[in-house]
């Protein structure tokens, strides 16, 4: 109960009511305060703000008593494209309906932070930080899916991009492919962390940091309804509203400065442990487990001459421990094992098949995710004073985390831009106060691949005989990608304009 209202207190309804969708480096944010946002998120050893315990906790004892907030107006454009099924292609499975730059809506999103840093002594620190950590947002209006393409009876179209309306144009839907619900295909997931830290000097040019992390999530999805027959729990699919996790884990620092030209800095911070979002325990895999993977990064700060700096950062955020994340789909055993044990049950009730709960079906502690690998990112920033003025930039490479073979799912979740290019502005309006303003462009960057369930390598009979009738066919084989399937394009391009202040006192 205390772990809830310290969350509450901190501001979860201030940032959870304003939609949030960050989709960076993966879902992490490719910075946190303005500094960062400014230099592409190089600062693991630098301690220019109250907000250095996001990516470092050992660099408060160096930042001195500050306050710093800011707002971000984050503008993400994505997108899909869906091309028709090969000429030669047959049997079909799930083919989303042809179409060229389906647009997600909702481009406009705020994403406030604020940090406080205090010394405590001339040898420790202490503070505290609020920030949206990630997060995921689509919302596709419109477009159609096509079940069971060339199976006679079993055919339909669905409103949406997904199927999670209804059938269109009054067409039947005898296998109940069609979920009957919002047609509107999206997801939205958004992280808070809030973050207090203390931090230790051990000599003169050595310091250590430590922050508990005390998280929270908040999730929703619609348009997802037609997969609820192959869920392990079918009402907790989609369109059920929003749902709240909560959850901690800690983040550790160490910062030296070996030389006066030279800073270096490191920083662990540890998988958070979530609960589940019960509402959604059929969507994601291990009963709605969705745990906030491990990160670490390490920095180099170099001191150039007049007032200049280099920053240079490597990030690594480890999603493939996650399940929901980071597991692939197998269309071979997800349909063989799942799908077509369920349509089999339904249609011929219980007579043949199994519709009871199967490892292979989605929100099985084994069924499919997103399939995201691993992200490493590096970042460079550089920095001048002149004056009054302080003039940033920044630029960050790194790969996306979305495999060819995993565009399917991820037309909700298409995280695929690598590059970030940043610069920024300070203003010292007083010796205590000034005011910051950072732009970052993330460019577009296509990932095209195969929907392996478009076509696959069977008719109606050797389909309903699999597993069932002696003799049959093995199909185990017959779902995996092939040239006749229809190509799925995912990209997105990113925009973002932060204003903020830093006080010091």
């Amino acid at each position: 109960m205390l772990f809830r209202r310290l969350l509450c207190a901190g501001g979860l309804l201030a940032v959870l009511s304003t939609p949030a969708a960050f989709a960076t480096n993966g879902y992490f944010a490719h910075g946190y305060s303005n500094t960062q946002r400014a230099m592409a998120g190089a600062a693991t050893a630098m301690a220019e703000d109250a907000m250095v315990v996001s990516v470092n906790p050992a660099n408060g004892v160096w930042a001195g008593n500050a306050i710093d907030g800011g707002l971000s107006l984050f503008a993400p454009i994505r997108d899909y494209t869906a091309t028709a099924r090969g000429e030669g292609a047959g049997a079909g499975i799930l083919t989303i309906a042809p179409i060229d730059g389906k647009r997600s809506q909702r481009q406009r999103f705020y994403i406030p932070g604020i940090g406080y840093n205090a010394l405590i002594d001339e040898r420790s620190a202490w503070g505290i930080a609020m920030y949206g950590n990630g997060g995921l947002n689509t919302v596709y209006a419109g477009n159609s899916a096509r079940f069971g393409d060339q199976l006679p009876g079993f055919q339909t179209e669905c409103d949406g991009t997904f199927g999670g309306g209804n059938p269109l144009d009054g067409a039947s839907d005898f296998a109940g492919f069609c979920g009957g619900g919002d047609p509107n295909a999206s997801v939205d997931l958004i992280q808070l962390f809030i973050v207090p830290h203390y931090s230790r000097k051990f000599g003169e040019r050595f310091s250590i940091g430590i922050a508990p992390i005390f998280a929270a999530q908040q999730f929703e999805s619609k348009g997802l309804k037609a997969f609820a027959q192959f869920s392990n729990a079918p009402d907790r699919v989609s369109d059920n509203g929003q749902d709240f996790s909560f959850g901690g884990g800690a983040r550790v620092g160490v910062f030296g400065l070996p030389f006066d030209w030279l800073a270096v800095g490191a920083s662990y911070q540890s998988r958070i442990y979530m609960q589940r979002f019960e509402k959604y325990e059929g969507l994601f895999a291990e009963r709605g487990d969705f745990d906030i993977p491990s990160n670490w990064n390490v920095g180099l700060a170099f001191q150039l001459p007049g007032k200049q700096r280099l920053a240079i950062d490597y990030q690594r955020m480890n999603f493939s421990e996650i399940a929901s994340v980071g597991r692939p789909l197998d269309p071979n055993r997800f349909v063989n094992e799942c799908a077509l044990p369920r349509l089999l049950a339904a249609q011929t009730g219980g007579l043949l098949g199994d519709g009871g709960a199967r490892p292979a079906c989605l929100g099985s502690g084994q069924g499919p995710g997103f399939g995201w690998r691993d992200v490493e990112v590096v970042k460079f920033g550089y920095q001048a004073v002149l004056g009054s003025f302080v003039f940033r930039a920044g630029y960050s490479r790194g790969r996306q985390p979305i495999p060819s073979s995993e565009v399917l799912f991820n037309i909700l979740a298409p995280a695929v831009p690598e590059e970030h290019y940043t610069a920024g502005l300070s203003f010292r309006v007083s010796p205590r106060l000034s005011l910051d303003l950072a732009v970052m462009h993330a460019r577009h960057n296509p990932v095209s691949g195969k929907n392996p369930l478009s076509n696959v390598d069977a008719n109606l009979l050797t389909l309903l005989g699999s597993g069932v009738l002696p003799g049959a066919v093995d199909t185990s084989e017959s779902f995996g990608s092939d040239a006749q399937d229809q190509d799925l394009i995912l990209d997105m391009r990113q925009y973002e304009l932060t204003v903020g202040f830093s006080y010091r006192f």
